[in-house]
């Protein structure tokens, strides 16, 4: 019981570590302009085309590394043809064109999902203006945008992600909200809150003691 109480505690505050290979999720919807903050963190745009390229904006005032990477939900009726342009004011940096690549199929298991993963960008950047313009023929369907790869998940961002993978799991990937934490990420938030709960009841427990004692005195 001791070891396992010591595993459960030791696990709950490690979920953020838990995170670690796993990107902070975000859903823009059908949005057309998306602002990216501390583009260097490792976080997952979830959209859908609405009839239009989608733009995402970053601006730094440093040199920083940075990752953009395609990806799509490995479902039936989203094909893997997503390209982006990345230009830095009005200079064009790249393209990564949806055709220039093979797309690798992969099961994600904080999350808990399959996708395909496409064209990626790395690059030591200057400081500047960036903006990354993705698209597809027709500009309908499902995407999924990574930018970042500098793991980062604070007690904030955890929060964040855990509030966040039901609206995800319901929304883009059309499965029930309860899946959210079918995966790792809620194997290990169910065995750190038991351990939690297994703590508070022993302090419970410790105090009824004494006080038991104390007023037997």
């Amino acid at each position: 019981m001791k070891r396992f109480l010591i595993v459960s505690s030791f696990c709950f505050f490690l979920i953020p570590f838990s995170f670690a290979s796993a990107h902070q999720p975000y859903l823009v919807g059908s949005e057309k302009q998306v602002t990216v903050v501390e583009p260097e963190i490792s976080k997952a745009y979830y959209g859908e085309f609405s009839g239009s390229s989608v733009s995402f904006t970053l601006h730094e005032n440093k040199p920083f590394k940075f990752y953009v990477g395609i990806l799509v939900p490995d479902q039936i009726g989203v094909p893997t043809d997503v390209s982006a342009e990345i230009r830095k004011g009005y200079e064009r940096m790249a393209f990564l064109s949806a055709t220039s690549t093979k797309w690798s199929r992969f099961y994600e298991p904080f999350g808990g999902d399959n996708y395909y993963e496409g064209p990626e960008f790395r690059s030591n950047a200057l400081p500047g203006t960036y903006t990354i313009t993705i698209s597809r023929p027709g500009n309908s369907g499902k995407y999924v945008l990574a930018i970042g790869e500098t793991e980062s998940f604070t007690t904030n961002e955890t929060i964040h992600t855990l509030k966040a993978l039901p609206v995800l799991k319901s929304e883009f990937f059309g499965k029930s909200m309860w899946t959210a934490y079918f995966n790792r990420i809620g194997l290990y938030f169910t065995i750190g809150f038991v351990g939690i709960f297994i703590v508070l009841m022993l302090v419970f427990l410790s105090f009824k003691k004494f006080f038991s004692l104390f007023r037997k005195k």
